[in-house]
């Protein structure tokens, strides 16, 4: 599989909550567990919008 960010291959993704690609671990910006089953991930293209990561910053337990 590859990153769809970088293009690199990889074995494991993790999946950004705001664009929806699957990107690899260097391509994460930042991501942080809401509760104990939602993880929130925000790749660093989405981290340089600021709408994406005002949102990211201020999820909370829905």
């Amino acid at each position: 599989m590859r990153c769809e960010r970088c293009g690199k291959n990889i074995h494991k993704y993790n999946t950004c909550n705001y664009c929806k690609r699957k990107i690899c671990v260097n391509c994460v910006k930042s991501s942080r567990r809401v509760s104990k089953t939602i993880r929130l991930v925000i790749c660093k293209d989405d981290w340089s919008k600021l709408p994406s990561r005002k949102a990211f910053k201020s999820a909370t337990k829905e």
